[in-house]
């Protein structure tokens, strides 16, 4: 365990009991984070470590992936996107009315200036992403479970690179380090991929996790040796918030802590309700399909960009992640179209095999904006949140939980956290 961190007046930390709902990247991060600093934790967490959406992602740490889902592109090409079935975006029409007013927060936010400034925001995070990995993985002995290719963004036609030069001149404008590749040099890179891509790109700041079911089981295990209390509880809601402690509901009673830490991902809306407070909050359901590692392998996770696809070399496969479904979080899983995405993974990748080892569905939690909130809610100080990562939830949630950690121990915060609050 590391020595615990001084406060901003240079006296020891104050210990507290905190309650921690939510046991993804960004719940245990945060547990394990106010463990070392001294805290008594105690996590709610009602699913298996290696079951959840921080395990079933493609494993990409990645720091240059600023883009808001919201864009003038996405909105223009949501109508052909939902009537093509290899598309990225499929809604569940039942869904629809109770979707609209994310939607409606959707379309607002597609426009020029507040994508700059939506990109800006989830950069400010983003920047701090690997050193806060990196620390979480050296305190809890599970850095070899990570390494750093670079994430490779291949495209197959002349369009999509056109497409795609706003989204190079934005991780210009951010200082984000991009590699430039051509056709020749894609296959010098990786040589796993078949010769049908013009032009590439490469972000070599970017990290890759190897297992993240491995990882996610290795940081509940840590938390679990180094103190930590956790309980199969489902949260119900918060019926108690004052200056002094916060008590949340279980069907087994009540539960009462000096400071709350609400990192529930999708399901944090119905938490944060019980309290009057609305997040407009919503679930993009991603899939993933399990294939055989190929012969040669991929040496970098791989953005098809025309697809909508990533492919993940894992240490126990090659993970395909594909595609956004707007529903509500109970709803049946579709493995429709991530298994219609098999055949053109088979175009793009040397030696690959299509036989199915696993299909996953999770819950990305995210917000209109695409910008996570976290830090104390105005009007209940003693109530943290920590959610909203969306497309980099997994990136952020280190950073997420080392932020948390340092507010709930008295620290100064090296740069501004109003972007990021929940109002």
């Amino acid at each position: 365990m590391i020595e615990p961190r001084a406060t901003r007046n240079g006296e020891p930390v104050k210990k507290r009991n905190v309650i921690v709902v939510g046991g993804g990247i960004a719940g245990i991060s945060t547990a394990l984070f106010l463990l070392d600093d001294g805290h008594h934790v105690t996590l709610f967490e009602t699913g298996q470590p290696d079951k959840g959406t921080s395990s079933g992602n493609a494993g990409v740490i990645s720091v240059a992936s600023c883009v808001p889902t919201a864009t003038p592109r996405t909105i223009a090409n949501v109508p052909s996107m939902l009537f093509n079935p290899h598309g990225p975006l499929m809604i569940r029409w039942r869904y629809l009315p109770k979707l609209m007013p994310w939607l409606s927060r959707l379309v607002l936010n597609a426009t020029p200036n507040r994508v700059q400034n939506n990109a800006r925001r989830k950069a400010g995070l983003l920047a701090h992403a690997s050193e806060n990995y990196e620390h979480l993985l050296s305190i809890t002995g599970l850095s070899g479970l990570t390494h750093q290719p670079g994430l490779l963004t291949v495209f197959e036609t002349e369009r999509g690179w056109r497409q795609a030069q706003w989204i190079l001149k934005l991780l210009s404008d951010i200082g984000r380090e991009v590699e430039i590749l051509n056709s020749n040099e894609i296959g010098q890179v990786e040589h796993g991929l078949k010769p049908i891509f013009q032009h590439a790109f490469l972000t070599p700041d970017s990290g890759h996790i190897l297992d993240p079911n491995k990882l996610m089981l290795g940081l509940h295990e840590a938390f679990l040796a180094r103190g930590g209390v956790r309980t199969s509880e489902r949260v119900l809601g918060i019926t108690r918030s004052d200056p002094k402690c916060v008590t949340v509901s279980s069907a087994n009673g009540e539960h009462t802590a000096e400071r709350l830490v609400i990192t529930a991902g999708a399901w944090s809306k119905k938490l944060l309700a019980t309290i009057g407070i609305k997040v407009p909050l919503e679930a993009e359901r991603g899939y993933h399909v399990m294939l055989p590692t190929p012969e040669p392998g991929l040496s970098h996770p791989i953005n098809v960009f025309e697809e909508s696809m990533f492919l993940s070399p894992m240490n126990t496969g090659l993970r395909l992640t594909s595609g956004v479904e707007l529903a509500s979080t109970d709803a049946p899983p579709d493995f429709t179209r991530v298994r219609r995405m098999i055949p053109r993974a088979l175009r793009a990748v040397k030696g690959l095999h299509p036989d199915e080892r696993q299909i996953w569905m999770g819950c990305r939690p995210s917000m209109p904006d695409s910008v996570p909130r976290l830090g104390n809610i105005i009007g209940h100080e003693n109530i943290f949140v920590g959610f909203g990562g969306g497309h980099v939830g997994m990136t952020l949630g280190p950073t997420i939980g080392r932020i948390n950690a340092d507010l709930i121990s008295g620290r100064e915060i090296d740069f501004n956290l109003n972007p990021y609050k929940l109002q």
